[in-house]
């Protein structure tokens, strides 16, 4: 079924429809592609948040590296 066009099926006569995405599709893909992306993103930004804050006592934050 991946290669080329799916056959036409037919039950007692009538023709049944293809497989076709849905409404969903577009949401489920961004909930399992971009979810992971976003909660190894912000687990970096609280590893940098920490380092930054505890370990070279600085500032971490565009508006500090503007101002400083």
């Amino acid at each position: 079924m991946a290669k080329g066009r799916a056959k036409v099926e037919t039950v007692m006569g009538h023709r049944l429809a293809g497989p076709k995405l849905t409404l969903w599709a577009p949401m489920l893909v961004g909930l399992y592609l971009f979810g992971p992306l976003l909660g190894l993103l912000a687990l970096l930004d609280l590893v940098l948040y920490l380092v930054f804050r505890f370990a070279l006592d600085r500032c971490y934050g565009v508006f500090c590296l503007l101002a400083g």
